[in-house]
């Protein structure tokens, strides 16, 4: 998920004498990426932190075509009939114009099909041929084949403002490689920082709300970054595993406020210190970075 472009620590209610051992225990330290703080070099062992990937053209008749034929497992159909809102938003949203994300394009796709149904339900499990259909015809994933991998995908809408998607996958750990398996790094803290994959357990769930035209997915669960993360200096640090728990994606760039903290996962798999576990439970990463997958 993400490239670190910009950054800053935010701390909660920690004594002060552990600032010394913070400094050193920093995930992602992002950082200014724009013509006046341009990136610096980054050496051969080091993945560039630019996107290589980028939205693909679609056919608009075709993803409406699919969007019209989503049903649920009763064959109840999303959408009674057709949607002029639903259609402008749409042809928006596929406007190459205007910089985006295809991890933009796909929350932004699902906050669409929610706010726009004339399904009554409030728990709507997807037909999940259908489904597929609208993800790779929308072209939301650079791996076309990720799509397959997905046996189920639920909306939960009790709060139409704020709906709810769950989506499980065929195995209990799926891999999805960052930035067609470049990943995203930057050197930083006397070490590269590497974002590589994405790794969802069994599935993953999140909600979204749109705030003016920021578009916030936020309570992430299921899904960490893997890379190698940390830092090196008065203490060396070494993280693999980072849960992301929110992103905002900023209108007409292809840029998130994304917020971040080491995964439990972490310490499941890795041996760290006693004071690791407890002080990463109180500090989030918040960064401001080019993301997608």
């Amino acid at each position: 998920m993400p490239a670190t472009t910009s950054s800053r620590m935010r701390v909660v209610t920690i004594p002060k004498w552990f600032g010394v051992v913070l400094v050193t225990l920093l995930i992602f330290r992002p950082l200014p990426a724009s013509p006046q703080h341009p990136l610096p070099q980054v050496p051969a062992a080091c993945p560039v932190e630019r996107a290589v990937i980028v939205p693909a053209p679609v056919d608009m008749a075709e993803v409406l075509q699919d969007v019209y034929s989503l049903e649920d497992t009763h064959h109840i159909k999303l959408f009674s009939g057709s949607n002029p809102k639903l259609e402008r938003a749409l042809v928006a949203l596929f406007d190459l114009t205007v910089p985006k994300s295809k991890l933009d394009q796909f929350y932004s796709l699902l906050f669409y099909l929610d706010r726009y149904a004339s399904h009554p339900g409030t728990r709507i499990t997807f037909e999940i041929s259908a489904a597929r259909r609208l993800l790779l015809s929308s072209k939301v994933f650079s791996d076309p084949a990720f799509p397959s991998q997905m046996t189920q995908i639920e909306l939960t809408r009790t709060d139409r403002s704020q709906p709810r998607y769950q989506v499980s996958f065929e195995r209990p750990e799926v891999r999805l490689p960052l930035n067609h398996g470049r990943g995203f790094g930057v050197v930083r803290e006397g070490m590269c920082q590497h974002a590589k994959e994405l790794v969802f357990y069994g599935g993953f769930e999140f909600s979204l709300r749109m705030n003016g035209e920021t578009l916030d997915v936020f309570d992430f669960d299921g899904v960490d970054v893997y890379g190698n993360f940390g830092a090196r200096g008065l203490v060396d640090i070494d993280v693999n595993y980072v849960s992301v728990k929110s992103v905002e994606f900023l209108k007409g760039t292809p840029l998130g406020l994304v917020r971040a903290k080491v995964s439990q996962r972490e310490f499941e798999i890795n041996q760290h210190s006693f004071w690791l576990r407890v002080i990463t439970r109180f500090v989030t990463d918040k960064s401001l970075q080019a993301i997608d997958w």
